[in-house]
This record gives C-alpha cells, sequence and structure tokens, in this order.
C-alpha cells in the first residue's frame, strides 16, 4: 500500500493515482482516503475500526465536520457517513448501508439508504444532522440509539409546507445544513432557491430567505423578501448567516438582528480573479462549501476553480489558501466541497474527485 503521507521540509511535487500534491513545509496531509473510488471497494463492518483511514477508499468526499478529536464526513459515491478518530486514524461508517436509496428510517443508520448524502453536521449531545440531498430530505441519527428519522421533507421534490410541519413539507436538493444555534436548524434549499428554517422542538418549517427567483439580491434588502440564487453552502456565527450562491458564483450574509441581507464578496461573474482582488470585484466559480475560521475571515470550497479562497474581510480582498494558482506550493485539489475549521485552526477539505480528505496545518 502506497503511504499516503505528506509531510516533507522542503516543496515538492508527488504524484500518485492522478493526485498530484505539492508540499509547502510539510503543512498539507492526506489524513483519509487512498485515491482511489470506492465502487471497487468492499465496504466494512459497520461500528468496527479497520486501521488508517488512509488505507481504505472514500469515494467522493463531500461534507466535512471536525467535533473535538473526531472528523465526521460523507461520500457520495457509496451513499455513507463515517467518523474518523483523529487520534488514531481509525474509521468507522456511521450512518449509510453503501446503497442508493431512500429507506431505513426508524431503524439503525448504518443499515439505511441514502442519495447523495451531502452534507453532516453534529451538534452538543452528538445528533448527527445529514443533507440527504437526492432524496430531498434532512435526515438526524440519534446519538443514543444511532436509530435514524427524517425531520425535514416528504421525500418528494417541491416547494411547499412553510408553516406547517416540516416532514411534510417538500425540499428541493437540499445541499447544506447547519445547526442556528437557538434550536434550529437552516437549510439550503438549492434548487428552489431559499433558506430554510425548523424548529427542532415544535417542527415547524419556514422560509428565512429567498423568493424562489433565480437571481441575485440586492444588498440590504430583506431577506425574506429578497431572491437567491442557488444558495449552496451556510455557515453560522452569533451575528450572521453566512451564504454561498453557486450559480450567483458570490458570497452573501445575513444580519441575524436586523434580517437584512448584505453582498460580501463577489461580483457575480463567473471567473478566477487575481490575487488580492478587492472583496465585491473577485470572482468565483461555483462555490459549494463554507466555513469560517478564527480570525473572522471566510473559507470558500471554490469547486469549479479547484481551489479554497479566503475572503478576507479585513483587508478586503479574496485570495487563494490551497489549490488553484497555489497548487505546486500547497495541493492539487480536484472539484473539492467541504471545507471546514478545527479548533485548532486547522483547515479540512474533501478533495471529492481525488477521493481524499486533506487537512493543512496551521
Amino acid at each position: 500500500m502506497r503511504s499516503n503521507l505528506l509531510a516533507f521540509s522542503i516543496a515538492f511535487v508527488c504524484f500518485s493515482a492522478g493526485f498530484a500534491v505539492a508540499e509547502d513545509a510539510g503543512r498539507v496531509e492526506i489524513i483519509a482516503g487512498n485515491g482511489r473510488d470506492s465502487n471497487d471497494e468492499q465496504l466494512y463492518s459497520a461500528g468496527e475500526p479497520h486501521g488508517s483511514a488512509k488505507q481504505f477508499a472514500f469515494g467522493n468526499p463531500f461534507g466535512v465536520q471536525p467535533v473535538g478529536s473526531d472528523l465526521f464526513f460523507t461520500t457520495i459515491s457509496d451513499h455513507c457517513v463515517w467518523r474518523m478518530d483523529r487520534k488514531t486514524g481509525d474509521v468507522v461508517r456511521v450512518a449509510g448501508c453503501g446503497l442508493k436509496g431512500y429507506s431505513g428510517d426508524g431503524g439503525p443508520a448504518t443499515e439505511a439508504r441514502f442519495d447523495w448524502p451531502h452534507e453532516v453536521r453534529v451538534d452538543s449531545a452528538g445528533n448527527l444532522f445529514i443533507a440527504d440531498t437526492r432524496n430531498h430530505v434532512i435526515r438526524k441519527v440519534d446519538a443514543n440509539t444511532q436509530v435514524i428519522s427524517t425531520i425535514a421533507g416528504c421525500g418528494v421534490a417541491g416547494d411547499e409546507g412553510d408553516g406547517g410541519p416540516a416532514t411534510k413539507a417538500k425540499l428541493n436538493q437540499p445541499h447544506s445544513v447547519v445547526l442556528d444555534g437557538e434550536g434550529g436548524i437552516l437549510i439550503a434549499d438549492i434548487a428552489n432557491h431559499r433558506i430554510r428554517h425548523v424548529d427542532l422542538k415544535s417542527g415547524l418549517i419556514t422560509t428565512v430567505a429567498g423568493t424562489g427567483e433565480r437571481k441575485l439580491p440586492k444588498d440590504g434588502d430583506v431577506a425574506a423578501e429578497s431572491p437567491l440564487f442557488g444558495p449552496r453552502s451556510l455557515a453560522v456565527d452569533k451575528q450572521s448567516i453566512w451564504i454561498a450562491l453557486r450559480e450567483g458564483n458570490s458570497i452573501w450574509r445575513i444580519d441575524r438582528a436586523s434580517g437584512e441581507i448584505r453582498h460580501v464578496a463577489g461580483s457575480g461573474k463567473k471567473g478566477y480573479s487575481i490575487e488580492g482582488t478587492p472583496l465585491l470585484e473577485a470572482t468565483f466559480n461555483g462555490p459549494k462549501g463554507l466555513a469560517l475560521d478564527q480570525q473572522g475571515d471566510v473559507l470558500v470550497s471554490d469547486t469549479e476553480n479547484q481551489a479554497i479562497r479566503r475572503v478576507c474581510i479585513r483587508k478586503n480582498q479574496v485570495t487563494t489558501l490551497i489549490g488553484g494558482r497555489l497548487s505546486e506550493t500547497t495541493a492539487s485539489l480536484r472539484r473539492p466541497h467541504g471545507v471546514a475549521v478545527d479548533g485548532q485552526g486547522n483547515v479540512l477539505v474533501g478533495d471529492s474527485e481525488n477521493h481524499r480528505v486533506l487537512m493543512l496545518k496551521q
């Protein structure tokens, strides 16, 4: 088995299974995935560690979510969710049986079927919330029983149900789910061009942003009355709901106090602007992941530019952090989707079509 550990003291390029990584003082490391898709690999038993996560095939990792010493991530090729112990490197399957479909509610999560589990989040009690994108639902795995259930969406694509039970509502390709910190979840209902909210206590669903129109919002408008254009990914802090608009090629935020939507970065045009371009002049190409770092910057998976970009509000500029123009000094990415920041400031990336999860050490 080829070693996947990349920890060198000088920069050079290593080509492995069509994947090029260039190290900068050993800061970038592959922490999961052997570079192969999982379609040709045998799925291993639920709940049992099988050695280093770097030994196994994880086809198209998308969402990444660090929680303490664990890392949760989703895989699209085999429709599963995994938990990796970052201290030992061991990995276990925590949801999904490896088969495409929509089944399993009321039973063990590891026997359930998904269809493109795009993103996973974990609350303080250890419950998992999963955007089951092509089933048009959000699912929950109970931390105590490991039983799975659907908590939003009825499994049929559509745009209806506001004001009623979330399980009877219709979503259309929900790609992102985040905990709002106030007892609910927010959903990037991408094909409906809306952001939906579910109160986890009452079970009711509402729209908090987007009118269903496929166009960019206007800076300063009320979010609930403003259009969105492909809300693909969400991030939340106490003051703001941050939004990556895929078709809109831009980054926005909703002020949680006023309800106003503000333009943060991206001109709306498709492109790859030069390093240091001012925020509102910068260009992206299909942003599909979003995270907040410890400096207050916004990290963006700029998927079609094969890069992780940094939106630095303090300096009014957009730069490349990993991949893209910095491929030779960081890592060569292939359509990355998930991005997250752990408690130490390390950046985790679902390097999707390279079938690996990377960590940029800070």
